[in-house]
């Protein structure tokens, strides 16, 4: 029966010889969908293009590492993990388009990701390493600009190293070196600076057995849903209503690229007990910045932990790495076929003691030297219906609880249903949990998501949010409450066309600057999207969007056009684009994504008025180094009528280069 399916899926692997890109998946795209949440997505967004040059054993992975990815669909993993047990290893991936649940897209993600090894057993490290494609080496040097700031100490221009060797299965190593602009470059160990302003190394080895990985250096670590301490891809509230809800119970994720907040610096490893209980232990000791003060017994303190992670000025370097934070941690999970069930324990100590400027939104905020926090999740699926939940307790008596349910109608409609209740005095400071807002803490709220497909062509994608905010909020001084819609139809005629049409309204409180008054403010986003593959070379795009901001009585708009023409050749590939927009305010920014050199991912939120051109180019010096040149020109305009191109001001131009070789 297995080799029936190759025969009849083999014309699958002629069509799909040229694989697109990752940039050009669509993954991307749905990354970015919530603006509130792109910073998050970042380092995942990396990882997942790394694993698409160093795709993972499909025949090794569980539901975990399935999950993970955030495009597949519970009854698309309960199928693959079934048709395994059923009819053992894979043979050859396109097996998988044999399964009721998978659609084309799905597949070429899943193609992009994953392989299917030829045996399941673990080959010797000298025999993956030799003759085959495993490492990586990639330079980036990013211009500065005509102009910099006075303030900054160093040169206005970004630079990146990054180093990674892959073994399939069995071990990862990788590091990145970078420099901001505005950054110096210098050696001085005492203040822990090694030439880069930011490194980040990690060794991540999955020994076999019952040792199922030990990781060294950079990471981060998801457990349970993610509101006690949370991790990996998010996706928060966006085009893919269903199946970004839910995270991974458990997952260990190694930083190689520049992340320079929110990661751990330590070990990490998980040992099967037994067949259906495991243990994740860890412990992290990073620096952190902070500006440190003293009171009046000269007992030192500080106010908050600085998230930028830029040392440009004197006023930055003097916060640099200036406290030390330590965490040390559980994670206990059992698991059987369709049930999951763990729990989770951390503690936190500073090397000063925190003290908050306390103001009318920030009473519940950390203080003090320790944090301790744990959490109890569940997973339940059963057939096409899948349960999910986590509570979660502090050391200062916070709580939070978050559940949700998701179930597959048919083939052709899901549905999801999410609830969220994060107390007031509930904050974690390694949260990362579905909501409103980024802080987990002080939200209730109730989701509805729902997917339809009537047709092969079509796709239609929804969602409604309620939330509340039982206490104030910043530049919120009473409680609240607000609301978000969204509606997005998505027409794929061919394999060539793919169009959609997008909508967004959101209402919150805001305060009224200049007055003692809290009034609702609505934002409100469209967006029409079309894509055209006009030749195997040549494929064209189009986005225009458009928005508004409702406060007060009073409105601003933003509007947005973009085109892009992508041609690729075999050696040598070019991606321009033409943009123009016009936002009259920043409370009507408009964001769209930014495509870049490969490892960069950018989305900035556009406002004011320009014409933003720029090009990329690659070119393949050999069959395993390649380089890329990215230049760009925004030119801002003065609003001043049908002159606008006369009365323009200054250009801004940005270029950077990247080389790639891969070995």
């Amino acid at each position: 029966m297995k080799y029936f399916f190759l025969i009849i899926n083999i014309w699958f692997i002629l069509f799909y010889s040229s694989a697109q890109s990752l940039e050009d998946s669509g993954i991307i795209e749905n990354l970015s969908a919530n603006e509130d949440v792109i910073e998050n997505n970042s380092e995942v967004a990396e990882n997942l293009a790394m694993l698409t040059k160093n795709p993972f054993d499909l025949n090794k992975a569980d539901e975990s590492i399935l999950l993970s990815v955030g495009f597949l669909k519970e009854i698309q993993i309960h199928e693959i993990l079934l048709y395994k047990n059923t009819y053992g290893p894979l043979i050859n991936i396109y097996e998988l388009q044999t399964l009721p649940s998978m659609n084309e897209q799905t597949f070429f993600w899943i193609k992009s990701s994953f392989t299917v090894q030829e045996t399941t057993s673990d080959p010797s490290l000298l025999k993956n390493i030799v003759g085959k494609e495993q490492s990586m080496l990639l330079l980036r040097y990013g211009a500065a600009p005509a102009s910099v700031p006075k303030e900054w100490l160093g040169s206005g221009d970004k630079a990146t190293i990054r180093f990674q060797t892959f073994i399939p299965n069995k071990m990862r190593f990788g590091f990145s070196l970078e420099k901001d602009a505005g950054e110096q470059l210098y050696w001085n160990a005492a203040k822990n600076q090694y030439l880069f302003d930011n490194i980040n190394i990690y060794l991540h080895y999955m020994p076999g057995g019952k040792w199922k990985h030990v990781t060294l250096g950079t990471q981060r670590l998801q457990f349970g849903q993610g509101v006690l301490m949370g991790a990996g891809f998010y996706a928060g509230k966006g085009s893919e209503t269903i199946t970004t809800l839910r995270k991974a119970g458990r997952a260990i994720i190694p930083v190689g690229g520049t992340t320079e907040y929110g990661r751990l610096f330590g070990i990490s490893s998980t040992y099967q007990l037994s067949k259906r209980i495991s243990v994740t232990g860890f412990y992290s000791r990073t620096k952190e910045d902070a500006s440190v003060d003293t009171l009046t017994d000269n007992e030192s303190f500080i106010q908050s932990i600085s998230e930028t992670g830029y040392h440009r000025t004197a006023a930055e370097l003097a916060k640099r790495k200036t406290i030390t934070a330590q965490l040390a941690g559980y994670h206990l999970r059992y698991e059987r076929r369709g049930f999951s069930l763990g729990t989770t324990c951390i503690h936190r100590k500073l090397s000063e003691n925190l003290i908050p400027a306390r103001s009318y939104y920030n009473q519940f905020y950390i203080a003090g030297k320790q944090f301790t926090g744990a959490s109890i999740d569940i997973q339940w699926n059963h057939q096409n219906l899948l349960f999910f939940s986590e509570a979660a307790v502090t050391g200062t008596g916070g709580k939070a609880l978050m559940a949700g349910l998701m179930v597959a109608l048919n083939r052709k409609a899901d549905i999801s249903f999410l609830y969220r209740n994060y107390g007031k005095s509930y904050v974690s400071p390694y949260a990362q949990a579905f909501g409103e807002s980024s802080a987990v803490s002080n939200e209730k709220g109730f989701y509805i998501g729902f997917k339809l497909r009537p047709k092969k062509e079509w796709s239609i994608h929804t969602y409604i949010d309620i939330f509340v905010f039982p206490w104030l909020k910043y530049r919120v001084h009473t409680p609240s409450s607000g609301d978000d819609c969204f509606i997005k139809a998505e027409y794929k005629p061919s394999k060539k066309t793919s169009m959609y049409l997008q909508y967004r309204r959101e209402q919150k409180m805001w305060d009224i600057s200049g007055t003692q008054l809290t009034e609702p403010a609505v934002r409100q986003t469209t967006i029409v999207y079309f894509e055209h593959k006009i030749s195997m070379t040549v494929t064209l795009r189009t986005r225009i969007q458009w928005g508004s901001y409702e406060s007060n009585n009073m409105i601003s708009k933003g509007n947005l056009f973009a085109q892009d023409i992508i041609y690729k050749q075999r050696k040598y590939q070019c991606t321009l684009r033409w943009m123009w927009y016009d936002v009259e305010d920043y409370n009507a920014r408009q964001y769209a994504y930014e495509p870049d050199v490969p490892y960069s991912f950018y989305i900035p939120a556009y406002t004011g008025k320009a014409v933003h051109p720029f090009i990329i180019i690659k070119y393949n010096l050999f069959n395993n180094m390649d380089c890329w040149f990215k230049f760009g020109l925004t030119k801002p305009m003065v609003q001043g009528g049908i002159n606008d191109a006369a009365l323009s001001t200054k250009a801004l131009y940005t270029g950077t280069w990247q080389v790639r070789w891969t070995f």
